[in-house]
């Protein structure tokens, strides 16, 4: 199994609500948030790259619309799952481009080592639902949990023998960016 065996699912289509403005479409040493992961997606070898919840054309890149509206990652995650050409998906939030390609390169290689069914990157102890790799055919759990009036992935990930690749990196990569003061401390830093 190699990388470009793996969709590439970012996760673009949330509010914003308390950073005011798209988060998507934030500078970041350069680049916005989303050119800043599909560059590295690119970079790394994925060939299906999948884009949930940005309303903008993107070359090369498939862009989905959540047929489940205002249910979060989730909706998001089911929408995607169904057109991802490949059985397993990286997925990541736009909000966290600091991730450095070692650390996916590394999940990666972890999931495929213990042959997991999902794989989720844990920092300090804490996992992180949303930088993982999932089974693209899970979109019928995720289906029934959205129609149980639900949208907490959690419980699409205690469905399954999951994972956790843990790191304890200072660099905090997985610090979301949610707030304009939140903005302010990542750009500052190199």
């Amino acid at each position: 199994m190699q990388y470009s065996d793996f969709s590439f699912l970012i996760l673009a289509g949330g509010k914003s609500s308390r950073m005011g403005v798209d988060k998507a479409d934030l500078n970041y040493h350069g680049q916005t948030f989303l050119e800043t992961l599909i560059f590295k997606a690119r970079k790394m070898g994925f060939s299906d790259i999948i884009i949930s919840g940005y309303p903008h054309e993107i070359e090369s890149i498939t862009p989905v619309a959540d047929e489940f509206k205002d249910r979060g990652p989730l909706g998001g995650m089911y929408s995607c799952f169904k057109v991802a050409k490949n059985k397993y998906c990286f997925i990541v939030c736009v909000d966290v481009p600091q991730l450095v390609e070692e650390t996916i390169f590394s999940l990666i290689d972890y999931h495929i080592k213990v042959q997991s069914e999902l794989t989720l990157l844990s920092q300090n102890g804490k996992a992180e639902p949303l930088i993982g790799i999932y089974p693209t055919d899970s979109y019928d759990k995720i289906y029934a949990i959205i129609k149980d009036g639900s949208a907490k992935v959690f419980r699409l990930i205690d469905q399954y023998d999951y994972k956790l690749f843990s790191i304890d990196d200072e660099t905090k990569i997985m610090d979301n960016i949610n707030t304009p003061e939140d903005y302010q401390k990542i750009i500052k830093k190199p």
